[in-house]
């Protein structure tokens, strides 16, 4: 197929941005796309134009990502995908990981929010390894070609969005003076929505990941770059630290659910485990006999939801920890959970452990789909708003927080007063546990369905929801997205609600079925669906920005 030249900080007709809840996803034939950044929506729709199959596509959008949206989508940070090229669906972990000279009293030395802001919140990054993965196993096209989007916004500059403003001015008191240098201009004032921001150093931190694959990144420059600034600002990873960096390749879990098959993530992942109990739940209790977003049904999700968290707190890294999961999995219990529901009112169980494990917010996520069923589902955190908020002095890279996830203060209680979890104690190369959830769901061997989101745990139970509306309510993949969600986490026994889109009788009756109620914010969902019909749905969150297109 021939090339074709688009500016690709300029958006065409092929993206749809929406900041308001609709009905219509975007729509074509060969392959679809939907995640948080505009520009890297344009991006992987350009690679595919040129032939590019859907890791192709992946990888340059997640390159875009480390440009357009630093505050959750940078080098410096890791998460999970979801694959299917071939017959099989596989997992990619790609988490961070603790430096070696870390231990499980190391925070208690050093303070709470050390693991928070600061070189000492720095886990080993993930995401540059991932991406080179990813394409060396599946990708299409050259690796050099993957690099000519993000580049060109990296070193020509793009406008900077409402979002992007904010949560720059939000990061601004926790800046090193990399983060400072990179993000603010240079009389120190921040960039206005619709400025262009350009950031050269990073264009050349990407032209070295170009050159040299993945060596670019965990040695030489970049990596000196990244352990001098870590070290500056009280952290401890080492240049051996980066260059010991591996991915893991896992087997997903699977699950059957209304005659598809849906692929999940293993641990250190909690999703795929929350997500695999709540469908079974799902399927015990009958929901699809109540009437969609009547307060019988919501209140009987939010019974399901709960105790499908309710073993979350006893997994952790598979590699140092022993994850109970034929317990948690086993027909026995989920039967036993499935008892414990009453379509009466709310009823709080003991928890399995007094442990509540910590979890990243500003994560993001995106999906890839097209007609053959080959899909990418991909989900990447920082952990934080600019994760640790510190940036590399020389080449401008946002690092994560991440060691924040783990249990950082043993025998210390949390936010809700409780003892955190034993599990996922910091350890020398161990991944913290997380809430990432990408999902693909297959039908005749055929992936249909890709989606996942941002959110810390409520990245779970949006994903479920959006499963379950699409699958068994039938909604299109815009209306699954948008539709009105709910969240309960186990801990705190307490349902939040969608702010501001349920009405003032559904909470009322919530109230009444014995619910603590409260209003909050769900997690962003993109997906991407195959219908019967050929026709590829894409959709984004209008609760965020983002974007959807293709062709």
């Amino acid at each position: 197929m021939k090339a074709r030249a688009y500016p690709v900080f300029v958006l065409v007709l092929s993206i749809v941005v929406s900041l308001k809840s609709g009905a219509v996803p975007a729509e074509g034939t060969k392959v679809m796309v939907a995640g948080p950044s505009p520009q890297a929506v344009e991006v992987g729709r350009a690679v595919a134009e040129e032939g590019g199959n859907v890791v192709d596509v992946a990888v340059a959008m997640g390159l875009t990502l480390t440009v357009t949206s630093p505050y959750f989508g940078a080098l410096g940070g890791g998460g999970f995908a979801l694959i299917k090229m071939d017959k099989e669906v596989i997992a990619l972990d790609f988490r961070e990981v603790a430096p070696k000279a870390t231990s499980p009293t190391f925070y208690v030395e050093r303070g709470k929010d050390s693991s928070i802001t600061g070189g000492a919140a720095v886990g080993v990054p993930g995401f540059p390894a991932g991406l080179w993965e990813m394409h060396k196993k599946y990708g299409k096209l050259p690796w050099g070609r993957l690099f000519k989007g993000p580049m060109q916004l990296a070193q020509q500059g793009f406008r900077v969005s409402g979002e992007w403003h904010r949560k720059t001015v939000e990061s601004e008191p926790r800046f090193n003076t990399g983060g400072k240098k990179s993000f603010f201009k240079k009389d120190g004032k921040p960039y206005l929505p619709g400025e262009v921001l350009q950031q050269k150093a990073l264009g050349q931190a990407l032209n070295l990941f170009r050159s040299k694959n993945v060596k670019g990144f965990y040695s030489g420059e970049v990596a000196r770059d990244i352990v001098d600034t870590v070290k500056r600002t009280g952290g401890v990873i080492e240049l051996e630290d980066l260059a010991a960096y591996k991915v893991r390749w896992l087997k997903p879990l699977e699950t059957q659910f209304k005659g598809y098959q849906v692929y999940l993530m293993p641990p250190p992942s909690s999703g795929g485990v929350v997500i695999k109990s709540a469908l079974n739940l799902i399927e015990q209790v009958q929901l699809e006999k109540l009437a969609p977003f009547s307060v019988d049904e919501l209140h009987m999700f939010g019974e399901v939801l709960s105790r499908s968290f309710r073993g979350r707190a006893l997994l952790g890294d598979p590699d140092f920890h022993k994850n109970p999961l034929e317990r948690l999995l086993s027909e026995g219990y989920l039967k036993e959970m499935a008892k414990s529901i009453s379509a009466k009112s709310s009823s709080k169980l003991d928890p399995l452990s007094e442990d509540a494990p910590a979890d990243s917010a500003n994560t993001t996520h995106y999906s890839v789909l097209d007609s053959e069923g080959r899909s990418v589902a991909l989900t990447v955190t920082l952990n934080g708003n600019y994760g640790s908020a510190v940036v590399s002095d020389k080449f401008g890279i946002a690092l994560n927080n991440e060691m924040d996830d783990f249990t950082t203060q043993p025998n210390e209680p949390n936010m809700y007063g409780l003892i955190q979890g034993k599990g996922n104690l910091v350890q020398p190369g161990k991944r913290p546990l997380s809430s990432m959830s990408p999902t693909l769901v297959e039908k005749d061997g055929k992936v249909v369905l890709s989606v996942g989101s941002p959110g810390g745990p409520r990245i779970i139970s949006g994903v479920i929801q959006v499963l379950y509306r699409n699958l068994v309510n039938g909604l299109n993949m815009d209306q699954a997205i948008q539709a009105p969600r709910i969240h309960h986490q186990f801990l705190p026994h307490k349902l939040f609600i969608d702010t501001s889109r349920f009405a003032p009788e559904t909470i009322s009756g919530l109230k009444t079925k014995k619910h603590e109620v409260e209003e909050s914010w769900m997690g962003r969902v993109y997906g991407v669906r195959l219908t019967d019909k050929g026709v590829l749905e894409a959709a984004h969150d209008a609760r965020g920005e983002g974007a959807s297109g293709g062709y």
